[in-house]
């Protein structure tokens, strides 16, 4: 009985145990099969799949610094805009995706071929910048069909806009793509497809100041270019604020009184140097770089003779006429070779090794001495005061009161003008000097070239007593004192002879500047006739003039006011503008009469 019991147990026994092992075996089987169909059957599928999930590293741009004037009025903002961009590995055919989306962002075929050289420049898996601007129609058709273009996505950025368009472009500057000596020159900066920067004035000398540091957005994507989730952010840091010592006041009215014509225009503190207005004409709007030019467009602003880009108050060189007589009657003054009082024959010429010396003046101003000399600029009286200093004395005087080198203001591309000397002439020229070339350096015309910048300079040095400052377009921050180039020290005595000289011009009925006289504010100034041709004479002496434009004389003036103790000095030239009293005084007393009204003050 025992026996058949043990023999029974022995059977359930296996029977459960063949029931246990053949489920475990089915369940292997199972298991073998389902890993056999994933690895093996659709392992190609699932593998590419783990691959294309992936990081995709997403910059974040950093905000450019604004830029304020003096009164912290807006000059350049940042303002919303749309792009569309793509991650080129994750787009397939990256020109087949770009074909599909040129029919909704409209790209042209040399579009998608610069955007096809851009992407072979980066890494494949940056976004590449395949349009900015977007208009809302545009980032509506994206968006509804975005599951049809693989690796796309649409970002919101903030883009460059400048509120006052033309006026004081040629100080902001504008923006536009890095070139390869960008890059040299910020190699700490990774550029990408579709960077900006600044390529002219502020923009450009302030551009590691302004930019800011770009943020990183690291994302986890799948195979069609979605974002998954989110891994670590690391947040951007904007660019720093800018004020400037710009103001917009002064800036616009200085604009308008020139009007169409080509010149510059500087308004200067002769304090401190700081610059209170400069205009250049004709303009440009910066905004038109954001928003892009057209071949035809770009080529008419590169062929245009009037060259727009280029800053004239800083870039422009122009013989300084007459307003340099104010260096020479100087020079006169420190050397002691002129006695004020002494008086010179003009009959309307100077005879010197059987070559004219003419005046402007064709019959001449007779008997004059300094102060009448000065106020009607007689060019014979100048003609024999430079040949008494001579050339050394001349160009020792000009480059002490900043003349002959770069001002060293906040801009890039600054002119150092010409002030010429033995040493340079024989270098140039390979010849000795003439006495004949002094007197016409006496008068500001032959070798000599200025910028309307440096004029500035000059007149603010004879303002303030003899100190020349550096330039400032950035505001001084409480503490900071302005930089000293060159302190002169000008006696007394010179600086109230100097003084009368400069207001007889304006307020002396004969003065050449007469009639822009200031009502209550006693203004002192030099009026300026910048040759851009030899004149032809008539054996009387009588000027031949000319019909072509092109030609015709340069019209300048320098002041300040009040005449005794300066607060602000004007330089204006209007390019083929003839008489600088009957031309571009007026446009200095309009930016004269704007200051002091809103300023107040004169004596």
């Amino acid at each position: 009985m025992l026996d058949d019991d043990r023999e029974q147990f022995r059977g359930d026994a296996r029977r459960r145990l063949l029931l246990v092992g053949g489920g475990l075996g089915l369940g292997f089987f199972m298991l073998g099969a389902r890993l056999f169909h994933l690895q093996v059957m659709r392992g190609g599928e699932y593998r590419t799949l783990a691959e294309d999930n992936r990081i995709s590293l997403k910059p974040i741009s950093a905000q450019r610094g604004r830029i304020f004037d003096r009164e912290n009025r807006l000059l350049v903002e940042n303002s919303p805009d749309y792009e569309v961009v793509v991650i080129p590995e994750l787009s397939g055919s990256l020109r087949m995706l770009l074909k599909r989306l040129s029919r909704y962002i409209e790209l042209s075929e040399e579009e998608i071929k610069h955007l096809l050289q851009m992407a072979r420049k980066q890494r494949s898996f940056l976004p590449l910048r395949v349009k900015s601007h977007l208009t809302w129609e545009q980032v509506g058709s994206i968006e509804v069909r975005i599951h049809e273009f693989p690796g796309v996505d649409l970002q919101s950025q903030s883009v460059r806009s400048y509120p006052f368009d033309a006026l004081a472009c040629h100080i902001l500057g504008y923006l536009g793509e890095p070139s390869e000596n960008d890059r040299k020159r910020f190699p700490r900066i990774s550029f990408r497809s579709g960077d900006l920067i600044g390529k002219s004035g502020v923009e450009q000398r302030f551009e590691e100041v302004l930019r800011g540091r770009e943020g990183v957005l690291e994302m986890e994507v799948n195979a069609v270019g979605r974002h998954v989730r989110e891994l670590h952010r690391n947040p951007p840091e904007s660019g720093e604020d800018l004020q400037l010592t710009l103001d917009m006041d002064l800036q616009r009215e200085a604009q308008e009184a020139l009007g169409g014509e080509m010149g510059a225009v500087v308004a200067m503190d002769p304090n401190n140097g700081e610059i209170l207005a400069m205009v250049s004409t004709p303009t440009f709007d910066p905004n038109q770089f954001i928003r892009g030019f057209t071949h035809a467009q770009w080529q008419e602003v590169m062929n245009d003779p009037n060259r727009p880009l280029i800053n004239k108050a800083l870039q422009g060189h122009y013989p300084p006429g007459s307003t340099f007589k104010i260096v020479t009657a100087m020079a006169g003054l420190v050397s002691g070779k002129l006695d004020p009082r002494e008086t010179v024959p003009c009959n309307g010429y100077l005879v010197k090794e059987e070559q004219r010396f003419y005046c402007w003046r064709r019959h001449g101003h007779g008997n004059v001495a300094l102060q009448q000399a000065f106020t009607q600029s007689c060019d014979v009286y100048f003609y024999k005061l430079a040949e008494r200093l001579g050339i050394d004395v001349i160009e020792r005087q000009a480059r002490k009161m900043g003349l002959g080198g770069l001002t060293g203001i906040d801009l890039e591309g600054e002119r150092p003008g010409l002030i010429p000397s033995r040493t340079w002439k024989r270098k140039v020229f390979k010849t000795s000097w003439f006495p004949g070339e002094t007197y016409i350096t006496g008068i500001g015309q032959g070798y000599v070239l200025t910028t309307p910048l440096q004029l500035a300079v000059m007149v603010s040095c004879m303002g303030n007593g003899g100190t020349v400052y550096r330039p400032l377009l950035r505001k001084l921050q409480p503490g900071q004192e302005p930089e000293v180039v060159t302190r002169n020290y000008f006696s007394a005595s010179h600086m109230e002879i100097m003084r009368q000289c400069l207001e007889g011009v304006v307020h002396d009925p004969n003065g050449t500047a007469y009639k822009t006289r200031l009502e209550g504010i006693r203004v002192g100034g030099k009026t300026g006739t910048s040759q851009v041709a030899r004149h032809k004479r008539e054996k009387s002496g009588q000027i031949i003039k000319t019909t072509n434009e092109k030609l015709q004389d340069h019209a300048l003036y320098v002041c300040l006011a009040p005449v005794d103790r300066p607060r602000i000095v004007v330089v204006v030239i209007v390019e083929h503008g003839g008489h600088g009293g009957a031309t571009a005084a007026p446009v200095a007393k309009r930016v004269l009469e704007r200051y002091f009204s809103k300023y107040g003050g004169g004596t």
